[in-house]
């Protein structure tokens, strides 16, 4: 009878403890010096109901996954208390953005592989990387009219100091539209410019101002007015009001399973941009860009 009696009291004090301890938030991304009850705070990690946050540093970044939808960033010093945080976002659940924060979790755990999307416009081209400039998308891919970003870089054993390049857009009949001088490796290209005269077609390619010979191979992608379906649309513009780098983050993901490759690498380069260059976002642009062959 002793025995029953203490179980039962047990049972009683564990249920309290039990519900302190229930997960509310999952980190998608930290940077900085920031802790959750003395203990550090990496992505993956689950943040606890009944605990705080502590954030330190000049630049502190904290993206968090609500458990039961939504999301939330923290990029000030200070400290936060879970449950305040919780009261903010109880009316924020939403069924478009939860699926790609499961894209998002799931990247985290690894409890998905990382095989490349099917992209809904077929099978994108991989650059073999044989020349010594390459872009950071696949060699032909597609493009929703907006603004992105060509991004390259030069492979190893290339002399990479203090380069000006030239980049060449051109049309299906290598027609010049445009020709810039570039100091750096990204061009912001939009899409929309009276210059492109509303082409379908675009090829691309760079090289060394000063040496024509160290070049890219010719790239090329398809230019989509929209995203070819009013549902598509209207979750773009949905999923586009949420200006932060976990909402860059979520939008790269959409892109992604679009097929929409290279609005994806500029949405992963805005998440890393407005996340003060969080290491996980970083992680996450790296197995994108492996995922497509650049």
């Amino acid at each position: 009878m002793k025995i029953k009696l203490l179980s039962f009291l047990f049972v009683l004090i564990s249920i309290p403890f039990a519900y302190a301890q229930e997960a509310k938030f999952m980190v998608l991304g930290a940077k900085g010096e920031i802790t959750s009850n003395g203990k550090n705070i990496h992505a993956g990690d689950m943040i606890l109901s009944g605990t705080t946050i502590d954030i330190k540093g000049s630049t502190p970044y904290l993206g968090l996954a609500y458990i039961a939808g939504g999301t939330l960033e923290l990029k000030k010093p200070g400290t936060y208390n879970v449950a305040d945080l919780e009261k903010g976002l109880s009316n924020q659940d939403n069924d478009l953005v939860s699926k790609y924060v499961d894209f998002i979790k799931d990247e985290l755990t690894g409890s998905t592989a990382n095989a490349s999307t099917q992209a809904k416009y077929g099978s994108v081209t991989r650059s073999l990387k044989k020349k010594p400039i390459f872009f950071y998308v696949p060699i032909n891919s597609n493009a929703i009219k907006s603004n992105v970003n060509l991004t390259w870089a030069m492979k190893e054993g290339v002399e990479k100091k203090d380069k000006t390049f030239k980049l060449f857009i051109k049309d299906r009949k290598q027609h010049v539209l445009i020709e810039k001088e570039v100091t750096g490796t990204t061009y912001a290209l939009d899409l929309n410019d009276p210059e492109l005269k509303d082409q379908k077609y675009l090829f691309y390619y760079v090289e060394d101002a000063d040496n024509h010979k160290i070049a890219s191979d010719v790239y090329a992608f398809e230019v989509h007015k929209d995203g070819g379906d009013a549902q598509t649309d209207k979750a773009l513009e949905q999923l586009k009001a949420n200006d932060t780098a976990i909402g860059h983050l979520i939008l790269a993901k959409f892109y992604e399973d679009k097929g929409f490759i290279v609005n994806a690498s500029t949405s992963y380069e805005q998440a890393i941009e407005l996340s003060n260059g969080d290491e996980q976002y970083i992680k996450m642009y790296e197995d994108f860009q492996a995922r497509y062959g650049s």
